[in-house]
């Protein structure tokens, strides 16, 4: 029997690695929630101690964000950085092999988990666990993306682990860490699971306060100091989040649906735990398959129930990948123009927004401009000998004069439904950029005028 389950964990394991990265490679874009923890990446690895050149000097962002996570994956990525050095090759292959080192993390983690998973509950439900986090669509999805939740991620699965497992010296200092570094509000996730120990007597206040103190003294000294160095200025990024206090001891998924702007990422940390939930009940009724009708009906829903999110997340990832017209406009200018043209090229904001990093400005030649502060009839537009822009036609015929349609990206648009088609579903497209050429006469004629 031991033999048997030892057969499907490298396959189980396998198949979250490969999911993980044909989501990457079926959407290697990225899109402005991912921009800063990306492009301190970049700047770590190419610029490294020219600190004037980094990115989030110029773009500060909303809300500024520790550079403990980008400095931990610069550093996993740094022989790939040498090897590509070497071998001369695009920047955007760094950004893939960036995303793919974070998404491996992930993986780790949900293995990590999945571990314990098998020593609490059996092989079953660790296989169910696998395939359930394989066949959705966010968690795999956001798996190798950038953003400061996806970097808080692993550790909240290894503690998480270490909390089922009792070890709570480990759990309450990777706790610390990752509220104090990378994510406050995960104080109301990691309290909820602290508050259960402490009120079942499994772990006493003395002790948490043992682990507690001294962790997050550290998490907070080291995210103080390396950021402050790198913001040039005091700063606990996390602190000015923190500070404000959300409620306590309510569901996590409930109390955060009452803040404003939400989205699915922000509690992607429960997807995991829901996993377990989910295939502890689908081991039930498959290891009962025999005992009645209503057992067998039950294991259909559950191969069904897979199935299902495997469809489901195919058509999501299809839709997503039409969602980086910027991107696929910077990849177009790359491809249309020489790499011996002499280029300046002005990106406005939803083209930025949609798919561009540094990685993409992939000759070192070229000029490439994100002001913010320049309109279709500010004079400043001349000099730009290219524009990525948002496709819109009140802009374009303002330009008229100095620059001209070279290529439209189409991006996704709206899903249609047609009974009397096959497939019955579509997906529509319209165009969402432009990359404007300045109209060479034109120029010449300008001195003249």
């Amino acid at each position: 029997m031991a033999q048997k389950r030892n057969v499907w964990e490298l396959p189980l394991l396998f198949l979250l690695i490969i999911v993980g990265l044909l989501h990457l490679f079926i959407c290697p874009l990225t899109k402005v929630e991912e921009s800063f923890n990306l492009q301190a990446v970049h700047d770590i690895l190419y610029h490294r101690l020219d600190f004037d050149k980094y990115d989030h000097l110029e773009f500060p962002g909303v809300v500024p964000r520790t550079f403990l996570g980008p400095l931990f994956l610069s550093t996993l990525c740094s022989p790939a950085m040498f090897l590509t050095s070497l071998l001369d090759a695009p920047k955007f292959y760094m950004q893939l092999i960036v995303r793919a080192c974070l998404g491996m993390c992930v993986i780790g983690a949900l293995w990590h988990m999945q571990r314990e998973v098998k020593r609490q509950f059996g092989s079953t439900v660790a296989g169910l666990f696998c395939l359930i986090c394989a066949s959705q669509f966010h968690l795999m999805f956001y798996s190798t993306r950038t953003l400061p939740n996806v970097f808080a991620l692993p550790l909240v699965l290894i503690a998480f682990t270490f909390w089922m497992a009792q070890k709570f010296g480990p759990f309450i200092s990777l706790s610390a860490l990752v509220i104090i570094v990378f994510r406050s509000e995960l104080c109301i996730f990691m309290s909820l699971m602290l508050l259960m120990s402490l009120l079942s007597r499994k772990l006493r206040l003395r002790k948490m306060l043992y682990y507690a103190l001294p962790a997050g003294i550290l998490s907070l000294s080291l995210t103080v100091a390396v950021d402050t160095f790198f913001w040039r200025k005091i700063l606990w990024p996390e602190g000015q989040v923190l500070c404000k206090p959300p409620p306590f001891f309510v569901g996590f998924i409930l109390i955060y649906s009452l803040l404003p702007h939400k989205e699915l990422r922000f509690i992607i940390y429960t997807f995991p735990v829901l996993s377990l939930v989910a295939a502890r009940g689908c081991s039930f009724i498959l290891s009962n398959y025999q005992k009645s009708w209503l057992y067998k009906l039950g294991s259909a829903v559950v191969v069904g129930q897979l199935l299902t999110n495997a469809a489901y997340s195919s058509i999501c990832l299809y839709v997503s990948h039409l969602n980086y017209p910027g991107g696929r406009g910077m990849q177009e200018l790359h491809r249309l123009l020489p790499a011996t043209a002499n280029v300046f090229v002005h990106i406005d904001t939803y083209a930025a927004e949609t798919g561009i990093s540094r990685f993409l400005e992939q000759n070192e030649n070229w000029r490439y401009d994100k002001r913010e502060d320049l309109s279709p009839t500010s004079p400043e537009m001349k000099m730009y000998s290219h524009l990525l822009m948002e496709t819109n036609s009140t802009k374009i015929l303002q330009l008229r004069d100095t620059h001209q349609p070279l290529a439209f990206v189409e991006g996704y648009s709206n899903i249609a439904f047609n009974m009397f088609h096959f497939p019955p579903i579509s997906v529509r497209l319209e165009r969402k950029t432009v990359l404007m050429e300045r109209i060479t006469d034109t120029w010449q004629k300008q001195p003249d005028e």
